[in-house]
């Protein structure tokens, strides 16, 4: 069985604002092979971030076809524990980027991006990351 991925939005924005990026062929692969996971913070992050109504449009519907992510109270507690225990080790890092560890961890993905910050989760947490 072929693995399934999480795309950060650290990759997604090159991807979409650059039309290259250095992940673009992976990208194109598992998009393709339907293997790509996204939640509800890495889609507001990008809708923030865009520069006009129709690039929310257009972003949109280029998300439109990826898996969601399901998450609730459990999803939330469970970020919540893993962030505490990362508190506990002296390590600080963004509660988005917790969640999004979080729901990789939870649901068995790889967690393709290129944030200092996952470096310093997955070394903490049993997170998968691309290599």
């Amino acid at each position: 069985m072929k693995p399934e991925y999480f795309i950060d939005s650290s990759v997604w924005i090159p991807y979409f604002r650059e039309g290259k990026s250095a992940y673009g062929e992976l990208i194109d692969e598992l998009v393709e092979d339907n293997r790509i996971h996204i939640n509800g913070v890495v889609i507001a992050e990008l809708l923030i971030g865009a520069r006009s109504p129709a690039e929310i449009d257009r972003l949109s519907s280029a998300l439109a076809g990826l898996k969601l992510v399901p998450s609730g109270r459990a999803s939330f507690e469970s970020a919540g524990r893993n962030g505490y225990e990362l508190r506990k080790k002296g390590v600080s890092v963004p509660l988005t980027d917790v969640i999004i560890a979080t729901d990789c961890i939870e649901h068995g993905l790889v967690l393709i991006e290129s944030d200092k910050h996952y470096a310093v989760i997955a070394a903490n947490l049993p997170l998968k990351r691309h290599a």
